[in-house]
């Protein structure tokens, strides 16, 4: 479960594949861009379109964050024989994904390699049921809270880790979090260091802390390919990972899912 999630970041950076270039938001951005967000079930790939290199899906939805149901969907590439140098992508009946889509045109929507998404496993297991139950609870906090957000963006941060790749955030000692994410408001410099930073909701555990870390430790991720060389504030949100408590070497706090 854990390696097949690691695609959805890796899809959630800049990703160059040949001649293909996908540039991804962070997960709380991509949620608030999304029309639809769910997990679905592949159920028959068909209709394979040579000349435009697309196919048909039938999905079922098995959980809906946002936006209305479908059945079908598009995808990019032939079915069994699909380009990563053209962003084209092979899927297959009984896969499972977490996908976050964008209406871009037209009645339908259409999955590519740069679509925002995570294989999941086929069958679903209590880890997974856990990783879904927090995204569900941040995902009804950033629909009930949008107004907080409004001209903001959510981006990327880098950490100064340590020799065994730990962030100091995951050092923090008598850290019991009652919340399984926060969200701060951070404002940098030219240098992309923090100067400032405000915790819209935090953790419940420790927060003090933890703003002293980031504000000394991170050095933001600015946008790519967005209007953004002139914004000084952003928005940052990270996820407490219970899994990785007794676990050495492994972080409990990230921006990643």
């Amino acid at each position: 479960m854990k390696k097949l999630l690691l695609l959805f970041f890796v899809l959630s950076s800049f990703i160059k594949v040949s001649a293909c270039k996908c540039v991804r938001d962070p997960l709380p951005q991509e949620y608030l861009n999304a029309n639809v967000v769910g997990v679905i079930k592949i159920i028959k790939v068909y209709d394979e379109n040579i000349e435009q290199r697309t196919y048909k899906a039938d999905v079922e939805f098995e959980k809906l964050y946002k936006g209305t149901k479908f059945k079908t969907l598009t995808v990019r590439g032939l079915i069994g024989n699909s380009s990563s140098g053209a962003c084209e992508i092979d899927i297959q009946p009984n896969e499972r994904y977490l996908i976050l889509l964008s209406r871009s045109g037209g009645n339908g929507y259409t999955i590519s390699s740069c679509t925002p998404k995570s294989n999941l496993s086929a069958m679903s297991s209590k880890d997974e049921n856990s990783q879904l139950e927090t995204l569900k609870k941040t995902f009804s906090y950033l629909d009930q809270n949008r107004y907080k957000f409004t001209g903001l963006t959510f981006t990327f941060c880098e950490y100064e880790t340590s020799d065994d790749g730990q962030t100091d955030l995951s050092k923090i000692v008598d850290f019991q979090p009652k919340h399984s994410f926060s969200i701060y408001r951070v404002k940098i410099n030219e240098s992309s260091k923090i100067e400032e930073i405000v915790t819209i909701t935090g953790f419940g555990s420790q927060d003090k802390i933890i703003e002293d870390v980031i504000k000394r430790k991170m050095i933001v991720d600015r946008p790519m390919f967005s209007n953004s060389s002139d914004r000084k504030e952003f928005l940052i949100l990270l996820f407490y990972h219970k899994e990785n408590s007794k676990t050495q070497y492994k972080n409990i706090i990230s921006n990643y899912w």
